[in-house]
């Protein structure tokens, strides 16, 4: 592969902040209702520990984005040089080639012969998302418990302000589904998954 054909750093970043971006909201999603479907109020190590392992597991459903950080070299080594040769174009610089579409690009001496071939998955590709996803993964994690102790420290605010002995808070997107049943006596209780009422009755 000619050093020729390079992928701007512009792009490199680009892509690599796109990846990131997608996987931490998909973490940050899936971990914050699966905390919501365990029954918990304030960190809890088990219900964190089930969440975490929950959220884990849903890894397995972005797999397939796998080439998702690959985007940028799929591109601009592997495409873009073909279609650029196809339209009569030096396929590095753009130049339009004149009729000997052996020779080099007059522009910038590339060989036109030597553009990469088409793009296959490698396993640097594949280690590359594993990177990708485990930083995605901490990174989705830690904004949902962040997300998380700020919806709580709501409700916990709001309770001192209702003016009533029972409540039912219902938790901040996307576990809007979740809902915390709270008492002057018995102080919060979340619901837990098949739990749809409220149950004060000892």
């Amino acid at each position: 592969m000619s050093d020729a054909f390079r992928v701007p750093l512009w792009a490199s970043v680009l892509g690599w902040v796109v990846a990131l971006a997608f996987l931490a909201f998909y973490f940050f999603a899936v971990h914050v209702c699966l905390r919501a479907l365990v029954p918990s109020f304030g960190f809890d190590f088990k219900a964190f520990a089930t969440a975490t392992f929950g959220t884990v597991v849903m890894s397995g459903f972005v797999i397939w984005l796998v080439s998702l950080a690959e985007l940028p070299e799929m591109w601009f080594i592997h495409r873009r040089p073909r279609r650029l040769l196809a339209r009569g174009c030096c396929p590095n610089c753009g130049q339009l080639r004149g009729p000997d579409v052996e020779s080099r690009c007059a522009e910038c001496g590339v060989d036109p012969a030597s553009i990469p071939p088409p793009y296959g998955m490698s396993w640097s590709a594949v280690r590359r998302f594993m990177v990708a996803m485990v930083i995605g993964l901490v990174l989705g994690m830690a904004a949902a418990e962040a997300s998380i102790l700020v919806d709580e420290r709501r409700m916990i605010e709001e309770s001192r302000t209702l003016g009533r002995d029972e409540w039912t808070f219902g938790r901040a997107w996307p576990a809007t589904f979740g809902r915390v049943d709270w008492t002057a006596d018995g102080g919060f209780k979340p619901r837990g998954l098949l739990q749809e009422e409220r149950h004060d009755i000892d």
